[in-house]
């Protein structure tokens, strides 16, 4: 199943220099500039999401990193390719997240026998602990999949507002950095964390 998201140019209200400003240097963080091997990647999705699970490499950037659910610890998302993956995906406990901000179910958890991964992208997201976010285990696998071009990341700090009149839903405050993608077909999302799961939320 996929999720719908809106992608023209993101409206984010934010203050003189706070979409760079970083917060206070989270545990165990790596910065985005410092160089993650490719068979570190590699390594990790596969012990975590399966051997089926494809990192896609030749998208830049292809993985980011930040406290997406905003307990000080790093996490990261990469770039995948599910197609035929359900099954280990399932057998990881990967939760497979409806993040489609007009879908009656976004926010919920899918079932992944159903899901249809094919021509498109998904996105692995590893929560870290104080270990760190590939090994020996991350704290909560999750996984979202959606045709879009490169995502990038947004920080915590960031003030969103409603792009949308038809939008009745409130921005949503961040408890933690979120993701911007930008579909294929004009449109784009922000995939946040809402204390619980992440959702979606047009832009």
């Amino acid at each position: 199943m996929k999720f719908l998201i809106l992608s023209f140019t993101v409206l984010l209200l934010t203050g003189p220099g706070e979409d760079s400003r970083r917060p206070q240097r989270l545990k165990g963080e790596r910065t985005q500039s410092q160089k993650i091997l490719l068979s570190e990647l590699t390594t990790a999705i596969r012990k975590n999401f399966g051997s089926k699970v494809r990192i896609v490499s030749d998208t830049k950037p292809f993985h980011l990193l930040g406290d997406f659910n905003g307990d000080g610890f790093t996490d990261i998302a990469v770039l995948v390719n599910p197609e035929g993956a359900q099954q280990e995906l399932k057998l990881n406990g990967v939760k497979y997240i409806d993040v489609e901000p007009s879908s009656t179910t976004n926010g919920k958890e899918l079932e992944l026998e159903s899901a249809t991964f094919q021509y498109c992208l998904g996105v692995a997201i590893m929560h870290g602990t104080k270990e760190g976010w590939g090994l020996p285990k991350p704290g909560a696998k999750y996984l979202f999949y959606e045709c879009f071009i490169p995502f990038r990341l947004i920080p915590k700090s960031t003030r969103i507002r409603r792009r949308y009149r038809s939008v009745r839903e409130t921005p949503p405050k961040l408890k933690g950095d979120a993701i911007y993608l930008y579909l294929e077909r004009d449109a784009a999302s922000i995939v946040y964390w809402t204390g619980k799961t992440y959702r979606g939320y047009y832009q």
